[in-house]
């Protein structure tokens, strides 16, 4: 029980009524009146006990947990958008529909994935990845956010320790499939990967749609153009990576080859 509530409650008590509470000491011979008032001095004090137990316990609930119906859980899952941000609510989720989307891939050349606007390159470790649904006005699309510790700097802004934010262009789960994000669909937290998303800025993180506007940058802080051309995964089956973009190191098996391959790549561009 909270100390404070607890000497906050008794103080308004009568301090004559606690004393006699307190200090009561049976009697031979004691009235009606007399016997009641001391029965009412009791009543009282335990009447304050039980309220100070009964409001403590109560702010130390979760009022969002699903056995308190008053406040639901989506309360505290809604990311919070800057005002650019238009018609739009976009909220963390435990599992997204079952769906299929097509993502509209476009397949590049290595040196025209080298040459993409704003893309930071680093190595790191997938700390968590938590999926959401973007709400365009009744539209609704699903995705994910990771948080990436970063290893190893490359190329691009991030700092060697710092946690980033990344979207993803699909949610992660194993009962869903999206079209074309193979590579960022084996995405799990734990494992080491060399990651290839843009910077969001004011340009390049617009999504208008349905008479709605998400600014990305409110949500992430990087993204990926697509799920399958940005990224180098180990799982456990080995490699992940789009081997179709880049046939020159289509063969390799490991992490370090494919930096050697980047660095070469940069050193070029």
């Amino acid at each position: 029980m909270n100390a404070k509530k607890f000497s906050d409650a008794i103080s308004e008590l009568d301090t004559k009524y606690i004393d006699e509470a307190l200090h009561y000491k049976k009697k031979a011979k004691k009235t009606v009146w007399e016997k009641g008032r001391t029965m009412a001095a009791c009543l009282a004090v335990m009447f304050f006990i039980g309220i100070c137990v009964l409001t403590s316990y109560f702010d130390q609930q979760d009022l969002t947990s699903p056995d308190n119906p008053t406040i639901t859980p989506s309360d505290h899952s809604t990311i919070a958008l800057s005002d650019n941000s238009t018609n739009v609510i976009a909220r963390y989720i435990d599992e997204a529909p079952a769906t299929s989307t097509n993502m509209d891939l476009q397949l590049l050349t290595e040196e025209e994935v080298f040459s993409t606007s704003d893309m930071a390159i680093f190595k790191g470790i997938v700390l968590e990845i938590r999926n959401i649904e973007l709400d365009f006005s009744g539209v609704k699309e699903y995705r994910a956010i990771a948080q990436i510790e970063v290893k190893e700097v490359l190329q691009g802004p991030c700092k060697v320790g710092e946690t980033v934010s990344v979207l993803l262009p699909c949610p992660i789960s194993e009962d869903i499939w999206v079209e074309d994000t193979d590579v960022i669909s084996s995405m799990k937290a734990g494992m080491t990967g060399i990651f290839m998303p843009v910077l969001y800025n004011d340009e390049n993180s617009i999504w208008k749609q349905n008479h709605a506007c998400l600014v990305k940058k409110d949500i992430a802080e990087y993204g990926f153009l697509d799920g399958v051309q940005y990224a180098f995964l180990e799982t456990e089956n080995g490699l992940v990576f789009s081997r179709g973009t880049y046939e020159s190191i289509a063969d390799v098996t490991t992490l370090n080859k494919v930096e050697e391959y980047i660095q070469t790549m940069l050193q070029r561009s």
